[in-house]
């Protein structure tokens, strides 16, 4: 089983924990899935992909558990622009950190039983803070791994320079204040 998080208005709650949510009824998106116009619930990986909704009152998330041949992991970009072919990605060969926004879908309704609610103050802990950070903290590694250090200095001063930007670097071991 997945968990995947998903946001419901709190005034809904107490329905949605006695009767669950009836995908035709509730449905958020309609995607091609191989080669078929599903219906889908757009849920995310962690709680944290949307703060709006996870600092709000108006929202409360809940922790949705599913096998992984019903979750499909797509760009949140994608649904936005609602392209004609979508990158969609089954869960269990989904990358953490591949997507800037990831998204998952999902389309099967949800039974009460497979529903739990997010504790903010004492849940299972997740593995990190949320997607985007995680999506540039690998971004800045492949670039440590493929290029040396002063290159990407110097090419980050350039293009804080370009932004006009100045960066003032005091050098150690006894050498000169550098400015570029």
């Amino acid at each position: 089983m997945v968990t995947i998080y998903f946001y419901v208005d709190s005034s809904k709650l107490e329905t949605i924990q006695k009767f669950g949510l009836k995908l035709s009824d509730n449905y958020s998106n309609v995607i091609p899935i191989n080669g078929l116009e599903k219906r889908v619930f757009v849920g995310l990986l962690n709680p944290k992909d949307d703060l709006t909704k996870y600092n709000s009152n108006a929202y409360t998330c809940l922790k949705v558990f599913l096998y992984p041949e019903q979750c499909y992991v797509i760009n949140e970009v994608a649904l936005i622009i609602k392209q004609k072919e979508y990158n969609i990605i089954p869960i269990a060969e989904y990358v953490f950190g591949t997507f800037e926004n990831p998204r998952v879908l999902f389309n099967t309704s949800i039974l009460p039983e497979q529903i739990s609610i997010l504790n903010k103050d004492i849940d299972e802990p997740v593995l990190f803070d949320n997607s985007k950070d995680l999506f540039y903290y690998n971004k800045i590694q492949n670039m440590l791994d493929t290029y040396n250090l002063q290159d990407i200095y110097y090419a980050l001063c350039e293009y804080l320079d370009y932004k006009d930007t100045k960066i003032t670097e005091q050098e150690t071991n006894e050498r000169k204040d550098s400015i570029y």
